[in-house]
């Protein structure tokens, strides 16, 4: 093996033993947030079974239903990045055992030249003692002779004091070849040893890859479970208490991936600015909930203005649509307005959308009629301000 390549494998071990260690500790901190949220979790069960046996009490409920789901995904969170810190290490061992098999056939090459150069040594080798024999050495041939292997051939005959200069010679580069032989072989048998830890922690680590795979599935099926009961009591508490809420959607990918959407909209320029000032949404100015959260301590990103199905909803400013969606969960039919430098203005659970996207509006104009499309429990129009695609509090801009 050339000093290059020995200096490769000397740093890319001292790399992975590092990266190693960096991944173990990474972990760990994983685990020990997880442990947390499994005792806090254990708490909100404990709450939630007694105020199952309390009357009047779903508001409280609900309260810590939906705090149980944010551990939940909280769990969720930590178990993936678990997973993810796994694979990063599965991928790190992989790469090493590719770089191992390599080295493997590098060494086996290596022999294989070096067993070649000893075995031309030692053909000139024979031939000198052919030549000794002719010529009469017949005492260093009788000692080589009595010899029971070639490593006893080679020790008796450098003892031998009648070879000659050339002799000694041929034998030192045959004694050299069959050291530097036994030094690649133990190197070969080193590496196939490395080899068959990092294939045994491979499979270690895939194992404990599964097994998170598994528990991430179990916690999507029981938060999952947790939303629906959580919802049910939503709408219940919805009609108990005449208070418009919104439930919780059941897939955070797509809500983030929609709010990514959102922030992306929301940003750059338009060219028909809005003054800064907003006007309000509907003509109806009582509030259900307000920013930045609903009674229960639950996170609210905006205002809710209740009014019936078909209300006029208006652009609160000028400014130029950037998206419209109907959606059959979250914001349902949606708009997003930007009014330049940076803000903009969201309006949620629509029946019906009366702008397209690209479309400058003016402040006042009639762009949508209310409703309860999406995750609403009644019909409302939830108005978000964004100042550079971030949730603000709607009331100080609100005029």
């Amino acid at each position: 093996m050339s000093k290059s390549i020995k200096f490769i494998s000397v740093i890319l071990s001292v790399v992975f033993v590092f990266s190693s260690a960096f991944v173990a500790e990474a972990k760990s901190s994983a685990e020990a947030e997880k442990e947390k949220i499994e005792d806090r979790l254990e708490k909100s069960e404990k709450q939630l079974s007694a105020l199952k046996k309390k009357k009047g009490s779903m508001e409280e409920y609900v309260k810590v239903l939906q705090g149980k789901i944010t551990l939940l995904q909280d769990r969720v969170g930590s178990i993936e990045k678990q997973k993810a810190e796994l694979q990063t290490e599965i991928n790190a061992i992989e790469e090493k055992i590719k770089k191992t098999v390599v080295e493997i056939e590098e060494s086996k090459k290596e022999i294989e030249a070096k067993q070649k150069d000893f075995e031309k040594i030692y053909e000139v080798y024979c031939q000198r003692l052919r030549a000794m024999y002719i010529s009469g050495h017949v005492s260093t041939l009788e000692v080589l002779l009595d010899s029971d292997d070639m490593s006893s051939i080679l020790t008796r005959a450098e003892m031998v004091k009648s070879v000659s200069a050339q002799d000694k010679s041929t034998l030192d580069k045959l004694m050299k070849k069959m050291k530097e032989i036994q030094k690649q072989k133990q190197v070969l048998q080193d590496k196939k040893t490395e080899l068959d830890t990092d294939k045994e922690n491979l499979n270690g680590r895939k194992t404990k890859l599964q097994e998170s795979i598994n528990e991430i599935n179990e916690s999507k099926s029981e938060l999952k479970s947790e939303i629906s009961e959580c919802n049910a009591a939503i709408v219940e508490l919805s009609k108990t208490s005449n208070s418009i809420m919104e439930k919780i959607d059941e897939d955070q990918d797509k809500i983030k991936q929609l709010e990514d959407e959102i922030k992306h909209a929301s940003g750059g320029g338009t060219h028909n600015p809005g003054t800064g000032v907003l006007g309000y949404p509907t003509n109806y100015r009582s509030i259900s909930a307000g920013y930045p959260n609903y009674p229960s301590g639950r996170y609210h990103g905006g205002v809710d203005f209740p009014c019936p199905v078909g209300s006029n909803v208006y652009a609160s400013d000028s400014g130029t649509v950037v998206m419209v969606k109907y959606l059959n969960y979250s914001y349902g039919f949606h708009i997003l307005i930007n009014h330049g430098k940076g803000l903009s203005t969201l309006y949620a659970h629509n029946s019906k959308i009366l702008v397209s996207v690209g479309q400058n509006v003016s402040k006042g104009q009639k762009i949508a009629e209310s409703g309860q499309t999406g995750n609403a429990t009644g019909p409302h129009c939830h108005f978000e301000v964004r100042l550079n695609g971030n949730r603000v509090n709607p009331m100080n801009y609100l005029r």
